[in-house]
């Protein structure tokens, strides 16, 4: 799932997705699904480490992809960018629900100017500020997820 939804963001944002955003989308996308199922779409095992949601499966994944994808330096910014253009035509035939959650992720959050806001977001989500409040940056510690549902449940009284 993880290749899958990888290349979903690549491809919906034509390519013009840094490895930044990348990396925050599929958090939200593994929040959001524990939020409303209590289940993760991937398998990784979200850390707080330098700042923010990280994961080296990630990387390792993008690695995997090197004939779909590539990384690209712009400034400071990678970019991860299709190599095959033909994939943007891709059908990924989600369940309708999963689709219009991460098409509006990618709504939401794609665009060079949105990446402060993105973060700034991403960075108050429960287990995010439950991690910054309890360990340092340089630590790195396994996030919660759950803590994102049981903090939707407290306020909707349940």
């Amino acid at each position: 799932m993880l290749e899958q939804l990888i290349l979903y963001f690549v491809c919906k944002t034509k390519g013009y997705i840094t490895k930044t955003q990348l990396v925050k989308f599929l958090y939200l996308a593994d929040l959001y699904s524990v939020k409303w199922t209590e289940n993760q779409l991937t398998e990784l095992d979200w850390c707080y480490y330098t700042h923010g949601p990280w994961e080296q499966g990630i990387d390792e994944a993008l690695r995997s992809m090197e004939e779909s994808i590539c990384l690209r330096k712009e400034g400071s910014a990678s970019m991860v960018e299709l190599r095959d253009q033909s994939l943007l035509d891709a059908e990924f035939n989600f369940p309708l629900g999963l689709d219009l959650m991460l098409e509006n992720i990618r709504k939401e959050w794609a665009g060079s100017g949105k990446l402060p806001e993105l973060l700034d977001y991403v960075y108050a989500t429960a287990p995010m500020v439950e991690a910054k409040s309890k360990f340092e940056s340089s630590d790195k510690v396994h996030l919660n997820l759950s803590l994102e549902r049981d903090k939707m449940l407290e306020e909707l009284g349940v």
